[in-house]
């Protein structure tokens, strides 16, 4: 099996945030990172590409590219 480790800002590989699987084994990972001004607090979300593909604006679209 091709594990995937790279997690990105956060210690450890973050669920999906819309459909709430696991996402060690996804080769579409994406980390979110969400802020609010005034402040420097931020909110990490993990997702698969294609699960948050499906709930973006129309015009909005995350690719993966390898590295």
């Amino acid at each position: 099996m091709n594990q995937r480790v790279w997690t990105g800002e956060v210690g450890a590989r973050l669920r999906c945030c819309i459909c709430g699987d696991e996402t060690v084994d996804a080769d579409d990972y994406v980390l979110i990172q969400m802020t609010a001004s005034p402040g420097d607090e931020a909110q990490w979300f993990g997702a698969h590409a294609a699960h948050l593909n499906s709930v973006l604006k129309e015009g909005f679209r995350v690719e993966i590219h390898e590295w």
